[in-house]
């Protein structure tokens, strides 16, 4: 499913118009390609999904920290405050009832980065940061995978982000629109 083949459909055309209107950055800048995250059963076919800030929980907050602070340039609070996503490549639905697949749709003047080595950041770094602090010490393993996650992590090119797989974080937006994938 191309992103073009959304907006061409004739069902839902007012919601349709509402995503050219204010979705066209991320139309260009992904060049047809669709992203997918998993979100609540019980939201719309089609919504309007506000981005919040999340909170923190126990087993994730060093390593949200450390993630924070790799980014602090380019957002405060990066990982609470953006949306990870992926595209068809890498997309899992969820293995709930309580959460479906959707397309999502970041409004103009968004912002993204993506590792091409990264398809769920919550997973795979998990792991390789315990290790790293287990041998380095907080302080020094700290500094050790920030440098890390800085030069590994790009914001230059959508589409090639999605077509690697790469779970991209989409950031610097209040909210996006989402259409149900099994409604198209």
């Amino acid at each position: 499913m191309r992103v073009d083949d959304l907006i061409h459909s004739e069902e839902n055309r007012e919601e349709l118009l509402i995503l050219v209107e204010r979705c066209s950055q991320f139309f260009v800048e992904a060049e047809g390609r669709p992203l997918l995250k998993n979100l609540p059963a019980d939201y719309d076919d089609f919504h309007k999904v506000k981005v919040r800030k999340r909170q923190l929980k126990g087993d994730d907050k060093e390593f949200t920290e450390t993630f924070n602070d790799a980014f602090e340039d380019e957002l405060r609070d990066l990982r609470e405050r953006a949306v990870f996503s992926n595209g068809t490549v890498s997309f899992e639905p969820a293995d709930t009832q309580e959460q479906e697949p959707f397309y999502i749709f970041p409004i103009d003047g968004f912002r993204f980065l993506y590792s091409r080595e990264v398809e769920n950041s919550s997973n795979e770094y998990k792991t390789l940061f315990d290790t790293i602090f287990e041998e380095f010490g907080a302080v020094r393993g700290n500094e050790v995978i920030t440098d890390l996650l800085k030069f590994t992590y790009t914001g230059n090119t959508l589409h090639e982000g999605i077509d690697s797989g790469s779970e991209i974080i989409i950031y610097n937006i209040s909210y996006f629109y989402a259409i149900r994938a099994e409604t198209v």
